[in-house]
């Protein structure tokens, strides 16, 4: 999601998690067993209570009387794919500063990682849904895409409040030339902020993104952190930024949609079309859209 969010020490270290062929699992680790916390996962179940219960956080890919236009989706695609928050080095998601198109031009390698306070059984059934989802974006995007642990470029971290601001020290570790601004902001993320996309672009824009972290809170209930899991990894891919126009879609920070809608699949489409570049311009990409929403569409 769009909104950014004791000390505890950690270090990274392998550990295979063999779920049905999938490729296997790090484990952050820390010097003392602590599950998630009791308070934050009480905040966060409520929280998923209140959401639902004002008819957010719906879990369908449609809206019957919404309506799709080349008009709206150009508009939502160049504010989505065409801002971001932060106007250099690694950037995250929920932004309004102007930059170029930039997509993943290579592979997609993803690594899932995991505190060590995550039980098995709840590790098995994220890593399944990150793989499953992961298998929809390529599909989407028609972008090779994969769980992969060998050389990863786009990691995916599932950690409690202690074990996230661990991180401060073992990022840098992780991903080599990460900022430290951005070190700083997930190390600060405040209890609203849910989950947190980095990603960082090679020197050469035209290469496109260059690696990308995820942050996903282990408190989270189900359908938070199914909606944290679909966004972050979406927005890591290039929609970086949040529309309030956007609708239905979950690059919409008023949390009414929690999975990736019918229409949502279509700026991805958009995005990987491959008549865009890395580094284009909004005035470019403008020119290209009417020829690539028809096509997505």
């Amino acid at each position: 999601m769009a909104i950014f969010s004791r000390a505890f020490t950690g270090c990274l270290t392998a550990c295979a998690l063999s779920v049905g062929g999938v490729a296997g699992a790090d484990v952050v680790k820390s010097t003392r067993a602590q599950g998630p916390s009791d308070e934050l996962s009480a905040y966060y179940a409520k929280m998923q209570r209140t959401f639902q219960d004002r008819g957010l956080l719906k879990t369908i890919r449609t809206v019957p009387q919404s309506s799709m236009t080349a008009a709206s989706l150009k508009r939502d695609f160049l504010e989505i794919a065409l801002h971001t928050e932060y106007g250099g080095g690694l950037s995250a998601s929920g932004s309004k500063a102007a930059k170029p198109l930039l997509r993943w031009e290579e592979p997609v390698r993803l690594q899932v990682m995991f505190g060590a306070s995550v039980p098995k059984d709840r590790r098995i059934k994220d890593l399944k849904a990150i793989s499953s989802y992961t298998n929809t974006l390529a599909r989407l995007t028609r972008h090779p895409m994969t769980v992969n642990p060998n050389k990863p470029n786009f990691h995916v971290i599932v950690v409690n409040e202690a074990e996230r601001k661990s991180l401060s020290k073992t990022l840098p570790k992780l991903v080599p030339g990460i900022s430290k601004s951005v070190v700083r902001n997930i190390a600060k993320m405040r209890p609203n902020h849910l989950c947190l996309v980095v990603a960082e672009p090679h020197a050469d824009r035209s290469r496109g993104f260059k690696r990308a972290v995820a942050i996903v809170r282990a408190e989270h209930p189900d359908v938070m952190r199914a909606s944290c899991i679909q966004e972050e990894l979406a927005q890591g891919l290039g929609l970086s930024n949040d529309c309030r126009e956007a609708y239905p879609s979950i690059f919409n920070d008023d949390q009414e949609f929690a999975l990736l809608t019918r229409r949502d699949e279509v700026l991805l489409r958009m995005l990987y079309d491959p008549k865009l570049r890395s580094g284009m311009s909004a005035d470019e990409v403008s020119a290209r859209l009417p020829e690539i929403t028809k096509r997505a569409m």
